[in-house]
């Protein structure tokens, strides 16, 4: 019997594939990439999209500024009231308030004028009728904490004949700008009538008068050309406009706001509420009554912001030399001798001013003739029910 032959067994060499080359898929063609493709935005609805976005600006842009304004006027009002509080700082020391200026009586040829200069620099000894002409708020700085600014001045020298090297009346302080207007770079200048000095500007200014700057020995705001004790306020202090917000312009020979220099709209202002009892101005009458004002003068007085027509009072300059510029800025002015001017700011609907006492008052643009005479002046007893 034929026995089998054995065969070797079978054995399997098995490997383990890696699961990632079980799982590898072929390549995609590129063609399939457009069946993954995710469906866009139309043109229409793009479109739509940025329509509701434009509205949601346009509805949010006016709240963004809105807020923003009301952050600088609350800066300005801080401001208002720290200068109107140097002021009384002031008077705590030395018993009287700041003079506004030093100017003095013009001469006539029947003597003392009844008004102020502010238009004759010299009298007949050669004397200047201005004096120093330095301003209110370069005597309130030490008590500002400006101690080294104040130190700067030669507080016996003219405003235009300061230390060169020094300069101080170029001087910007913070506290004398409201963020609302742009004084800050803005300089004031003229061949004619600062010896080719410059001064920064500012945006506060005191009130001298109710009338004209240059009448206020008759009619006299809170800060006049000499230093007056606080008693002589007999209206009450917290019914006495004593502070006001003004405005600057980019125009080099415009001397609104040069704080530094004490005239009409660089640091003192006069309302032009005429008073009378005849229809003379008082400080044209001699000897001149007692101011009240006058309703039948309305016509002529410089509340905040006024801007009026061509024959309308404006803000009385040494120099108006771009007057239709002035115009569009909102900011009228005129060459007359009025020493007159109107406080003004951006702020919608009126100015940030400070009473005698230190408090804040707002000044509306469309305020009473006989309230802004009585609420300017001293003592002429108006009764103020504004």
């Amino acid at each position: 019997m034929k026995r089998r032959p054995q065969t070797a067994p079978l054995r399997f060499n098995c490997r383990r594939v890696s699961p990632k080359l079980a799982l590898v898929s072929p390549p995609r063609r590129i063609d399939d990439r457009r069946d993954a493709a995710t469906p866009g935005f139309t043109l229409v609805e793009l479109l739509v999209v940025i329509a509701i976005i434009g509205v949601l600006v346009s509805l949010l842009l006016p709240a963004i500024q809105a807020a923003r304004e009301a952050a600088r006027r609350a800066q300005c009002q801080s401001n208002v009231k720290n200068l109107a509080l140097a002021v009384l700082n002031y008077e705590s020391a030395r018993k009287v308030l700041p003079p506004s200026s030093e100017m003095k009586q013009g001469v006539s040829r029947n003597g003392p004028t009844i008004e102020l200069s502010m238009y004759q620099p010299f009298d007949a000894t050669g004397s200047g009728l201005e004096g120093t002409r330095l301003s209110w708020i370069v005597k309130i700085l030490p008590y500002m904490e400006m101690q080294s600014l104040y130190q700067q001045f030669n507080l016996k020298a003219d405003i235009f004949a300061q230390n060169l090297n020094v300069a101080p009346e170029r001087a910007q302080p913070p506290i004398l700008l409201c963020p609302s207007d742009s004084a800050v770079g803005r300089f004031y200048s003229s061949s004619t009538w600062t010896q080719g000095k410059s001064l920064g500007k500012a945006n506060y200014a005191a009130y001298a008068s109710p009338e004209h700057i240059t009448c206020q020995t008759v009619a006299p705001g809170a800060l006049i050309n000499t230093p007056q004790p606080l008693k002589n306020i007999s209206d009450g202090v917290s019914n006495t406009l004593m502070l006001a917000e003004i405005r600057t312009r980019d125009e080099l020979t415009d001397q609104r706001g040069a704080w530094a220099l004490a005239w009409t709209a660089s640091s003192i202002l006069g309302a032009d509420v005429h008073g009378a009892t005849l229809l003379v101005r008082i400080c044209g009458q001699n000897p001149p009554p007692t101011y009240y004002p006058n309703p039948a003068w309305a016509q002529y007085f410089l509340p905040p912001n006024y801007v009026g027509d061509v024959s309308a009072p404006r803000d009385d300059l040494k120099e108006c030399n771009d007057s239709a510029g002035a115009d569009l800025e909102g900011m009228p002015c005129y060459v007359e001798g009025d020493t007159t001017a109107s406080p003004r700011s951006l702020h919608p609907g009126g100015v940030n001013g400070a009473n005698a006492d230190g408090s804040v008052r707002w000044v509306a643009n469309e305020v009473d003739f006989m309230f802004f005479g009585g609420v300017i002046g001293i003592n002429e007893a108006v009764v103020l029910t504004q």
